[in-house]
């Protein structure tokens, strides 16, 4: 309503920011409201930019406010199911989860010199992002960890990186910082399967076997009502082991004498024993393991929070009030404008509005590829000829530059420079431009990247809810 800066938040304030018409925001929120049931497909785009979580809880609150939580066809979708998971199916029946947790002062508090107490973190489960992340470095934080070290008011010096598994240089935003840190350590050991741009720094590079030369259980990300066990079809090949026989090995070597004392296979089935909705689902382990897969049976889809909405005296929200809370209480006591205690629209860092736009006036996305799996399958020939790694753009930022389709083009900004094909199309809104995240990084001998990885450009900084902000980068555009 504005009471707060004097601006209401109607279609017409709204127009400008998202290039929506005014008109078409007040028919959909209309048709939402008075639509019962409405489904609100939040999806995670939007929650990948600079203040992304505020876009997610609105429309967690939205679903609230209209009445489609706990029902068929409503619920705000995205996130929630992992979510959900957690704090749903397997609750007792009338326990509030957070009770017995923490004040909001000594959850939300820090006592310099003391960062453990009884075992965990002091501020683990506060809201504060950077409290959190004060002796546990968020993704975005690791370089500047590594490069500034105590003096930069960080925990300690690092010295050794231990990286397993994960090619976190291609990964992780702001690839030419990552470089500078990587060649300040001491010393690096990887594992990995092929020579990444991460695999390159190792100074011990230790091969690790597939999927197929071990035993595993897996699940689906989003905790689908299936679980799969992974078959070892044939022994390691060479001299590759998996990550936990290197660790048995090296264990010793360390002076660790005592790091685990079960084998691969056992391990695997304590793991089942010992994870609920294991053990709880699938009635037999060994009949799960010969026929690899186990779906659940369901007598009806598994509705969120219905339990809660329909009997709340005796399933409360997993919330200090036990209800939904549109008003976060815990966030109103850290007194931070970045995090307000009710869903804003805060305008991000790096947007049109930013003078850096002069500059560099493109915004970047960087979506994903349909023919890789983040950083897995670039190296595929055949999957590069069906989707060329290249950036998206407009027809008119396209002209305005005398850009063609497949033309060698730079995407730079002050992080780094990356060369590659230009994709013209009208899929794309003018003034906004598109790499696939994934692309290997393949710098040339000026340390320009070939390989049209989007991280090279993108900012190492965190969101103040702790999103990894990979949609909020400008750059600039320019034919080779």
């Amino acid at each position: 309503m504005g009471i707060e800066d004097g601006v209401p938040k109607t279609p017409l304030w709204a127009e400008p920011i998202t290039k929506v018409s005014a008109v078409i925001i007040e028919n959909v929120a209309r048709e939402y409201a008075t639509t019962k049931p409405a489904a609100l497909i939040a999806g995670y785009a939007p929650g990948r930019t600079a203040y992304g979580e505020q876009y997610h809880r609105v429309a967690a609150t939205l679903s609230a406010m209209t009445g489609n939580v706990g029902i068929p066809g409503g619920s705000a979708c995205g996130r929630e199911r992992a979510l959900v998971y957690s704090f749903g199916p397997g609750l007792p029946e009338g326990k509030n989860p957070i009770q017995g947790i923490p004040s909001v002062k000594e959850r939300d508090s820090h006592t310099p010199g003391l960062p453990v107490a009884g075992g965990v973190t002091i501020g683990a489960d506060s809201l504060d992002t950077a409290l959190r992340n004060q002796y546990n470095p968020h993704r975005c934080d690791i370089w500047d960890t590594i490069l500034k070290g105590k003096e930069g008011g960080y925990f300690t010096d690092i010295k050794f990186l231990w990286i397993a598994p994960s090619n976190m240089l291609n990964q992780f935003l702001n690839i030419n910082k990552g470089v500078q840190a990587l060649n300040k350590l001491e010393f690096i050991l990887v594992h990995e399967q092929f020579m990444t741009a991460t695999a390159k720094f190792a100074d011990i590079l230790l091969p690790i076997n597939t999927i197929w030369e071990r035993n595993d259980i897996f699940r689906p990300w989003h905790q689908g009502a299936y679980y799969l066990y992974g078959n070892k079809i044939i022994n390691s090949l060479y001299e590759s082991k998996s990550d936990f026989e290197i660790c048995c090995e090296l264990a010793p070597r360390l002076g660790i004498s005592d790091y685990s004392d079960k084998t691969e296979e056992e391990w695997v089935r304590e793991l089942f024993n010992t994870t609920p909705d294991l053990s709880k689902n699938i009635p037999d382990y060994n009949t799960f393991k010969q026929e690899g897969v186990y779906k659940l049976k369901l007598t009806e889809p598994y509705i969120a929070f219905r339990r809660q909405v329909e009997n709340p005296e005796n399933n409360p929200f997993p919330t200090p009030s036990g209800k939904i809370e549109i008003y976060s209480q815990r966030l109103a006591d850290l007194n931070n404008p970045k995090l307000p205690p009710i869903p804003k629209y805060i305008e991000t860092w790096e947007n049109v509005n930013d003078p850096l736009a002069k500059k560099y006036p493109l915004q970047l996305i960087t979506i994903h590829s349909k023919v890789r799996t983040h950083s897995c399958f670039d190296t595929i020939p055949w999957l590069k000829e069906l989707e060329p790694q290249t950036v998206w753009l407009n027809s008119t930022d396209a002209k305005t530059r005398d850009i063609k389709e497949g033309d060698e083009v730079r995407v730079f900004n002050d992080r780094g420079v990356t060369i590659l094909p230009a994709k013209v199309t009208e899929r794309m809104m003018p003034g906004v431009v598109a790499i696939a995240q994934g692309a290997w990084y393949r710098p040339d001998e000026t340390g320009v990247d070939r390989g049209g990885s989007s991280n090279i450009l993108t900012k190492d900084d965190y969101s103040p809810g702790g999103g990894w902000p990979t949609n909020t980068c400008l750059v600039q555009v320019q034919k080779v």
